[in-house]
């Protein structure tokens, strides 16, 4: 018996393979009948919910919100809170349109304010409300987190917060600007902490991967001091 070619075998095989899968469909088409289905509901209500609750909803609180994140901008800071008797503030923000992008973006507002005004425990709580997910608010709630747990005096968990932010930052379009200002923030903290090789660690990498950012030349002196220890 002639041997047969290697394209006779390739043949054979796919001929096989398709009829499986006919067989495979024709056994299984009620199954796959109602599978599909269900996807094609599910697709046509997240559809749905998309634009008549969430689009609604988020054009509702950037509506709301405009006017709380001026005074914001404009360090007009209670007007910013609590609003100015015709628009809502910051908190009324938060509380109609909790789950929105405004929402998320008031909380890291309030965040800042009360950081700023040594509310550490108040900051810490709106930041954790922020939207953690977004890569550049993220990472920056995370490290503020870690700056009020310092000021707390706190500074162990303060560096497990910078930790956290590091890690955000990382393979974001926002790493190079995020990214080596909590290494940095880490980075002090071990010193504070005694831990000196954590340290260096945050500071070297500040230096090997972000040659451009503002911290680097910080990161060189901090590692130079640490080298004379």
């Amino acid at each position: 018996m002639a041997k047969k070619s290697d394209k006779e075998e390739v043949i054979v095989d796919v001929k096989e393979v398709y009829t499986k899968t006919e067989l495979f469909v024709d056994r299984n088409r009620k199954t796959l009948t109602m599978v599909l289905g269900a996807l094609i509901l599910v697709i046509i209500a997240f559809s749905v919910y998309r634009y008549m609750v969430v689009l609604p909803a988020e054009n509702n609180a950037a509506q709301d919100s405009w006017k709380a994140e001026q005074y914001f901008e404009m360090d007009s800071l209670d007007l910013a809170i609590s609003g100015d008797g015709i628009y809502d503030g910051l908190e009324g923000v938060v509380s109609a349109h909790s789950g929105t992008k405004a929402a998320s973006r008031a909380n890291y507002e309030l965040g800042i304010i009360n950081r700023d005004r040594g509310n550490f425990e108040d900051a810490i709580a709106y930041f954790q409300e922020a939207d953690l997910g977004d890569e550049v608010v993220g990472a920056l709630a995370l490290g503020n987190i870690g700056d009020c747990f310092v000021e707390l005096g706190d500074v162990q968990e303060g560096a497990n917060w910078f930790e956290k932010a590091v890690a955000k930052a990382k393979g974001t379009n926002a790493e190079s600007f995020t990214a080596p200002i909590m290494h940095a923030k880490a980075g002090i903290a071990y010193m504070e902490l005694g831990v000196t090789d954590k340290a260096s660690d945050h500071f070297e990498a500040i230096v090997e991967n972000y040659p451009s950012s503002t911290e680097f030349g910080k990161a060189q002196r901090y590692l130079s001091k640490l080298g004379n220890k």
